[in-house]
């Protein structure tokens, strides 16, 4: 600024600090904060405390002219109006943990519009002056109303006590964003179980928290864990600087997981700015899935992508953003890995151990990643460890694959694989259709090798992928794929018009289905958050329905989300009291727990609370039902 550098005094490099130490050996015990470098001239500054005070005033300075050794110092103490300092983040070095709550700070000044004009708040009298026409005061590092009560909220005792894994961290190693290796920061690690946890599993894991560990390490990592944080910051500015803070340590992903809408009773909570107020003094701002996604791209610039209910992660590394992708619109199939048992040696023969035999384990192996693939694996994607067994058994790779396709597994088997992924490509190259077509240059290596085993060249697969988007849009092929999926057993009709299923059973539908509620899901914000989906027979027409516990028998629907594709409309209704009923007709025949929840189901029918339809009473008046007629309570449950 004018002509010189200001650094805080943590800020230091190697250059500044040789500088800075001339003056600093003639300054004797001068006590200082920051320094001002000017060309051939060092100025020892120091400021009111800048932790405890905003926009710290001047206290005293110390200037060394370094070419003649001149010195002279000036004490401000005395004076009525010192020069106060705005926007000491900019002081700091760039992985400071102050950074959040500083610029915060210099963010709401800005939107007070306190810093439109700089030549009128450089002192204290001008800063006092600008405050008190603004009708506000500083309090701490808050610029708060005048007149407003003081509010102290105690983040630290968000912090709880892990058994397991965080749900973030699960979801992370389920869709392979996190994998064996990986180096991992926890920002904001509360009482560091994750990081307990996640060491004891392999991983190379750090954890830092402004309460609980102050003291712990601050370094990129792969992966960065920024979960159930930003749902405690109780402002919106430091929230947003939070979220740029965690992205600013993460080489390939960050993963942002909050408190979302709808899975917390509101009851006993006091509002407080756009959250609440707990009793114990803690904050707590619950999210809407879409709310959470425009909130990361808005301050990050990048799109988010939902790994769950309230979790999303955010790529630096593209080509972990496609696997990913990729991964979560496949299908879940699991099979049996098992080789076909040798044949049974004649009585008195001993005959040298086969090759295949002595190779077992590696071979499961390979045909695992084979499965995995749906296709056979260049050289470069055999795990390391694996084309070290082979080297040491002198086998080569062609030769473990020939291996591999020989009558020891069932051949089937990846024929199948290969139809399912072939399925799961053409989906996704139907989603990445929507923001453009990518270059076949710019995707992961994998994926280019998935095209030409399945579709031979890109231009054939983004064709198929177009002519997939058009049959979603064809309400003929919609309704067969309806009624494939009722016949597979994977929902039913809730009324005449309008297919339901359990969201978790998407990537078994069809695959018309599937890109007709993604494109749904591209206008929501992603499909992850619903429980359960509804599919209109005669119109593009969705609904996304959220459940406050879909596992319970009685699930109480807290969000639903209409999706109108053909007038591109989204409506988000927040119904009070509504109960999911019969909920066994749209579960999978396959899912656990489905033949007690129908029994369950048909005692709600025949109790005459619910009608063969699947329409009863809201919440509370199931409530009074139940409560005035206990005979059908008892005959129902």
């Amino acid at each position: 600024m004018g002509g010189a550098v200001y650094l805080h005094a943590s800020a230091l490099d190697t250059v500044t600090r040789v500088v800075v130490e001339q003056a600093v050996a003639r300054a004797d015990s001068f006590e200082w904060n920051v320094v001002k470098i000017s060309p051939g001239v060092v100025s020892l500054l120091l400021y009111e405390d800048f932790d405890t005070v905003g926009f710290p005033a001047l206290l005293a300075s110390f200037r060394v002219d370094l070419s003649t050794g001149r010195t002279s110092t000036t004490d401000y103490r005395g004076r009525t109006s010192p020069p106060i300092l705005h926007r000491k983040e900019t002081l700091l070095p760039s992985d400071d943990p102050r950074l959040p709550r500083f610029a915060a700070l210099t963010r709401a000044a800005e939107e007070y519009g306190l810093f439109a004009d700089p030549t009128k708040i450089g002192t204290q009298r001008q800063w006092l002056e600008l405050l008190a026409s603004k009708g506000l005061r500083v309090e701490g590092q808050r610029l708060v109303p005048v007149g407003s009560a003081s509010v102290e909220v105690a983040r630290h005792k968000t912090a709880i006590v892990r058994r397991d894994l965080s749900q973030p961290m699960q979801l992370a190693i389920a869709h392979g964003v996190l994998s064996p290796g990986s180096t991992v920061f926890d920002y904001g690690c509360g009482l560091g179980d994750d990081v307990a946890a996640l060491s004891a599993a392999g991983f190379e894991a750090i954890g830092w928290d402004p309460h609980h560990a102050p003291d712990g390490p601050r370094r990129t990592a792969d992966t960065v864990n920024l979960g159930f944080v930003l749902n405690v910051v109780e402002d919106r500015h430091e929230r947003a600087e939070t979220l740029k803070a965690a992205y600013s340590f993460a080489r390939r992903t960050l993963i942002v997981a909050v408190m979302v809408v709808g899975k917390t009773a509101l009851a006993g909570l006091r509002p407080y700015r756009d959250g609440h107020l707990t009793s114990r003094g803690t904050f707590q701002k619950y999210f809407g899935q879409q709310e959470l996604r425009d909130f990361i791209e808005e301050v990050l610039g990048e799109a988010p992508i939902a790994l769950g209910t309230g979790v999303f992660a955010v790529f630096r590394d593209k080509d972990l953003e496609q696997e990913v992708l990729l991964r979560r619109r496949r299908r879940s199939i699991v099979r049996p890995v098992g080789m076909r048992p040798p044949e049974r040696p004649r009585a008195g023969v001993v005959p040298p151990r086969p090759l295949a035999d002595r190779l077992r384990p590696e071979l499961e192996t390979l045909w695992s990643a084979m499965l995995e693939r749906g296709r056979t694996l260049d050289p470069e994607e055999f795990p390391s460890d694996l084309r070290s067994k082979f080297q040491a058994a002198k086998v080569s790779l062609v030769r473990a694959t020939e291996l591999c396709l020989s009558n020891l597994f069932e051949q089937e088997d990846l024929l199948a694989a290969a139809t399912v992924r072939r399925e799961d490509m053409l989906v996704h190259f139907a989603m990445l259709l929507f923001p453009g077509a990518p270059r076949y240059a710019t995707l992961a290596r994998s994926i280019q090798r998935d095209i030409r085993a399945f579709f031979g060249s890109h231009a054939t697969a983004l064709q198929e992928a177009r002519d997939l988007i058009f049959s979603a849009g064809k309400l003929e092929k919609v309704r067969n794929a309806i009624e494939e999926a009722i016949v597979s057993g994977l929902g039913a009709l809730r009324d005449r018009d309008t297919f339901r299923f359990s969201a978790p059973s998407l990537d078994r539908m069809p695959v018309v289905l599937r890109v007709l509620v993604r494109c749904g899901g591209l206008l929501r914000g992603g499909v992850e958050g619903a429980d359960f989906i509804d599919v209109k027979l005669d119109a593009p027409r969705l609904t996304f329905i959220a459940c406050a516990d879909a596992s319970a028998r009685l699930p109480v629907v807290s969000e639903r989300t209409k999706v109108d594709l053909s007038r591109i409309r989204v409506t988000v209704e927040q119904p009070e009291g509504m109960v999911l009923y019969l909920k066994g007709r749209f579960m999978p025949v396959d899912a656990p727990g489905r033949d007690e929840q129908l029994a369950f189901d048909g005692k709600l029918v025949s109790s005459g609370i619910v009608s063969e339809g699947g329409r009863g009473p809201n919440l509370t008046e199931l409530r009074e039902i139940l409560r005035q007629h206990p005979s059908r309570r008892a005959s129902a449950f």
